[in-house]
């Protein structure tokens, strides 16, 4: 079951496709091999999503491909599901969602041009080819909500689960830990923050002087690593991608127009407008960070010793100072704790931690805090950390109370799933279903078209 589940959310991607839209265009390379109300499965879709989790999964314990064939009917039905109940996404969360895909494959690709080539195709022609795709998904997605989202596990659905599953299958669990961090970003002196904002005003004057070239100063002076080897270029961005000072000032610019200095938590930013379309705009700037000094590295060495001190000698509670002293937003709010992003829970697994951080948990007991210690950052600054480890799991079986809290996760995904096949079965009884019978030799396939025809290709 676990397996199962596994497979059914990693299908997400899979959309369904309306036989009026794409029956024209099937080629005799392809072929339908089932209709789920008015939604066709092509042989490509099957073929391509198990190759797919084949390569994921190379030791799948089961008939993979008749499963996923079983998924891939299950997203047509919930795709019908959304049509029955006029579930329309909003176009502009479709538009959302295209944006932020392109995005991230622009960004793997190297930028939106080198996707072009990539795709072979201009950005527009791919994002209509995404559109419908992104729909189905969408609505998908909604109709599935409609059904399991609500669900939730009692304390006593969670024990019945854990005692269903076989003695010799409970599954192993490798040492756990509870482990957090509290990070401190040195500050800049007064003086360095003084010569850096001067040197800004000064590098800006030139520049609207005339007497300096804007590309050549970036690559002199910028302080961004990765953008002053092209000019300072930071390529399209839309509004919320930026910090808040930059991006204010970025969409006040009119083309060409070079801005006033403006101050971000990176530093000073003497910015030049490319061109903007709307909510994108593409720019160049130049950053002058304020220098920190080894004496400000010192300084702040040795304010972590103190707060570790105090720490160790019970003055101020761990949480207690994350919430005064990290300088880092992302993990102020849950007491700096690493989370499992599968699960969800404070407890992760010490092999999926930073090897870095691993080494300095191995070297702790309960309770104990690490020395301070230097982490070099993308942009080049050196942060400093602290670690601290709540409690440690050694390698076990799966126990109620040792694992109450993944066990709860297992247990509501089975609780979904469970509710979902039950929907499926019922729902299916009042849709038209048409299979090929080369596919009625996976298991279950009768379900499908009790009173429903089956394709015969070879009449």
């Amino acid at each position: 079951m676990k397996k199962y589940i596994q497979v059914f959310l990693l299908l997400g991607f899979i959309s369904g496709s309306h036989i009026t839209a794409t029956a024209q265009k099937v080629g005799v390379l392809d072929e339908v091999i089932a209709v789920v109300g008015e939604n066709i499965v092509l042989k490509s879709d099957l073929d391509r999503t198990y190759y797919q989790m084949s390569l994921q999964y190379p030791t799948y314990n089961g008939d993979l491909k008749c499963e996923l064939f079983d998924q891939i009917l299950t997203q047509k039905l919930l795709l019908y599901k959304a049509d029955v109940d006029s579930l329309v996404v909003p176009e502009e969360r479709v538009n959302y969602e295209i944006d932020r895909r392109m995005d991230y494959y622009a960004n793997q690709a190297g930028g939106m041009e080198n996707l072009e080539k990539y795709l072979g195709m201009s950005l527009i022609e791919y994002k209509t080819q995404m559109r419908r795709k992104m729909t189905d998904e969408m609505q998908i997605q909604e109709a599935q909500n409609s059904i399991i989202s609500d669900l939730k596990v009692s304390p006593t659905e969670v024990r019945r689960f854990f005692e269903d599953i076989p003695k010799d299958s409970l599954p192993d669990f490798a040492s756990e830990v509870e482990v957090a961090q509290l990070i401190i970003a040195p500050k800049p002196s007064a003086a360095a923050e003084k010569y850096a904002r001067e040197t800004a005003e000064r590098l800006r004057k030139e520049l609207l002087e005339g007497s300096r070239d804007f590309c050549l100063t970036a690559t002199i002076y910028s302080d961004d690593q990765g953008s002053k080897k092209d000019c300072g270029t930071l390529g399209d961005f839309k509004r919320g991608q930026m910090v808040p000072e930059f991006e204010a000032a970025v969409f006040k610019l009119k083309k060409d127009s070079i801005s006033k200095i403006v101050k971000t938590q990176f530093g000073y930013h003497i910015i030049q407008l490319i061109e903007r379309k709307g909510e994108i705009a593409n720019a160049r700037h130049i950053l002058i960070r304020p220098k920190i000094l080894d004496s400000d590295l010192e300084k702040t060495s040795k304010e972590m010793s103190r707060i570790r001190r105090l720490i160790e000698a019970d003055s101020i509670t761990w949480c207690a100072a994350v919430a005064k002293y990290s300088t880092d937003e992302n993990t102020q709010a849950n007491c700096g704790y690493y989370v499992d992003p599968n699960i969800g829970t404070s407890r992760i697994e010490i092999t999926a931690l930073e090897s870095d951080v691993a080494l300095r948990v191995s070297g702790l007991k309960p309770g104990g805090v690490s020395p301070p210690h230097a982490v070099p950052q993308q942009d080049g600054s050196t942060w400093f950390r602290l670690i601290y480890l709540k409690s440690e799991t050694p390698p076990h079986k799966a126990s109620l109370e040792k694992d109450y809290q993944k066990l709860s996760v297992y247990a509501l995904e089975k609780k979904k799933q469970d509710t979902l096949n039950e929907w499926s079965k019922t729902f299916r009884k009042d849709v038209y279903v048409w299979i090929d019978e080369k596919y009625m030799v996976c298991p279950d396939m009768d379900t499908w078209i009790t009173n429903k025809k089956v394709l015969n290709t070879n009449e």
